[in-house]
C-alpha cells in the first residue's frame, strides 16, 4: 500500500510538471487530454486545457463528458519516465509501449514543442 501511494504521488508530481510546461506551449489548444494508465501509480487522468490554463485531475470518468483531443493509453511507469525525459517518447510510441487516439498531429506538435520528442511522429 505504501509503495502504491508513493507511485501515485510520483505520478501526480509528474502531471503537475507537465501542466506547468503545457501552460508555456504556443500550440496549446482548449480541450481535454486524457491518460488511461495501468499498473502501479496508474489511473485515469485528465488535463483540461482552457486558454493558458491546464487543470490536472484524476477521475474514473475522465474523458466521458466529451471526446478528448488526445487519449493516451499505456503503462503508468513507462509514461511517467517518458514525460520526465528518462525515456524517448518517439521510440516508445514506435515500439508500441503506449497508444494514442485523437488528433495525432496536435499530440506530435505539442510533444515537439515541450521537448518530449525531437522529431515529429
Amino acid at each position: 500500500m505504501a509503495r502504491d501511494s508513493k507511485e501515485r504521488a510520483e505520478m501526480q508530481a509528474c502531471f503537475t510538471r507537465l501542466a506547468d510546461r503545457m501552460r508555456e506551449a504556443r500550440s496549446l489548444r482548449s480541450g481535454e487530454i486524457v491518460m488511461r494508465l495501468s499498473g502501479p501509480g496508474g489511473g485515469n487522468f485528465s488535463l483540461r486545457c482552457t486558454g493558458n490554463d491546464v487543470d490536472v485531475s484524476e477521475s474514473v470518468a475522465a474523458g466521458t463528458e466529451s471526446r478528448p483531443l488526445i487519449e493516451l493509453i499505456g503503462d503508468g511507469e513507462t509514461v511517467r519516465f517518458m514525460l520526465d525525459g528518462e525515456r524517448d517518447a518517439r521510440e516508445q510510441f514506435l515500439a508500441g509501449s503506449f497508444r494514442l487516439r485523437g488528433d495525432l498531429r496536435y499530440a506530435s506538435d505539442l510533444a515537439l514543442e515541450m521537448g518530449l520528442i525531437d522529431q515529429p511522429l
